[in-house]
């Protein structure tokens, strides 16, 4: 009986690894072929509140291949999510896009658990970070992206910036400062969240009465920095490397703890450009892109840009903040406690705002 027993889970084992779902062994070269023979079409819906964002690296993947007609939208992840919901339960599924990368993660994990994301693993696979990867390859990190201290180097010097949570106390800044309202931004919320969480409730307390800017979006913090509206921020992001021509800077704190994500990417089961979808993905892990990255690259074997470490040697943890998402219940009510203390947001939603105009 025994021996029978031990027969039957090594053929289970033997079962499972054969369905295994195996690395991509063909090239981009190859994998391009396949997607202009399925039709050369791309449909991306990806994350954000600025609609340029993407644009750097769809960019750069439309010069690599362009043969593939790519159409895209930057919106807010929650509605990304919810626009595939409906349209997954469509009959038709036409508006199933072939690529979802979100920032709202625990969407991955809800849609891998109904079997509603594909199975596949692109190459470089085994050098993505295993945190940011889903061991059955529904769903893979694309890019890391930090949100830390930003600030305007005409207006403050690098030495005086803000770079801990205490130094936004600072009576020097006071009305100089930019924040995104926490409660709109599931990121930004958790960024307070880990500031209650080390300096207590008094801190976010003193932190409003500095008189921050309050806006919708994490875009245009960055945006009113580079142009000299205000002089720093912690709720949005930059580039390491310094464009050419611009002040703005970011740096890293000295103690505190600040927040990195690698935005995430999964192609929907009932997707209609499969080929172009798994292009996609084999083309953001390649060294190819992932060198060419802003910020922490999601591969191991990639160096950070400006001399900047991988996000391991920080005070920061992407896999902290998926555990985050997934508490919605901790998520929700810390929400409407922040909306009390910061007020109700106002303004243009991110897509509609007029960034040509100081807020």
């Amino acid at each position: 009986m025994k021996h029978v027993l031990m027969s039957a889970v090594a053929g289970m084992l033997f079962a499972s690894s054969a369905l295994a779902t195996e690395i991509e062994t063909k090239s981009l070269e190859e994998l391009y072929a396949d997607a202009v023979a399925e039709g050369g079409e791309l449909v991306i819906r990806a994350g954000g509140d600025k609609d340029d964002q993407a644009d750097y690296y769809l960019d750069m993947f439309k010069e690599r291949f362009p043969e593939i007609k790519v159409t895209h939208s930057v919106d807010l992840s929650f509605y990304h999510a919810s626009r595939y919901d409906n349209a997954r339960n469509d009959a038709d599924k036409s508006e199933v896009p072939d690529i979802i990368q979100l920032q709202t993660l625990h969407d991955y994990d809800y849609y891998a658990e109904r079997g509603l994301l594909e199975s596949y693993k692109p190459r470089n696979w085994e050098k993505v970070y295993p945190d940011y990867k889903d061991p059955h390859g529904n769903w893979v990190g694309l890019f890391g992206v930090a949100f830390t201290n930003v600030f305007n180097s005409g207006l403050i010097n690098e030495d005086d910036a803000p770079r801990d949570a205490l130094d936004y106390l600072d009576s020097a800044l006071k009305g100089q400062v930019i924040l995104t309202y926490p409660h709109t931004d599931d990121a930004v919320l958790y960024q307070f969240w880990n500031l209650k969480e080390k300096y207590g409730w008094e801190y976010l307390e003193k932190l409003v009465a500095t008189e921050p800017t309050w806006v919708r979006g994490t875009s245009m913090p960055y945006v009113a920095i580079d142009n000299g509206w205000y002089v720093a921020s912690f709720t949005t992001s930059w580039a390491f490397v310094p464009f050419e021509g611009s002040d703005t800077r970011l740096v890293l704190p000295e103690e505190d703890y600040f927040l990195t994500w690698f935005q995430t990417a999964a192609i929907p089961t009932d997707a209609k450009n499969k080929a172009a979808a798994k292009l996609y993905l084999n083309w953001m892990l390649s060294e190819e892109f992932q060198g060419e990255w802003l910020q922490f690259p999601v591969r191991m074997d990639i160096e950070s840009p400006n001399g900047y470490k991988s996000h391991l040697h920080y005070n920061t943890s992407p896999a902290d903040f998926h555990r985050f998402m997934l508490k919605r219940d901790q998520v929700e009510r810390f929400r409407l406690q922040i909306e009390q203390l910061v007020g109700p947001a106002e303004g243009p939603a991110p897509l509609e705002l007029d960034y040509s105009v100081k807020p």
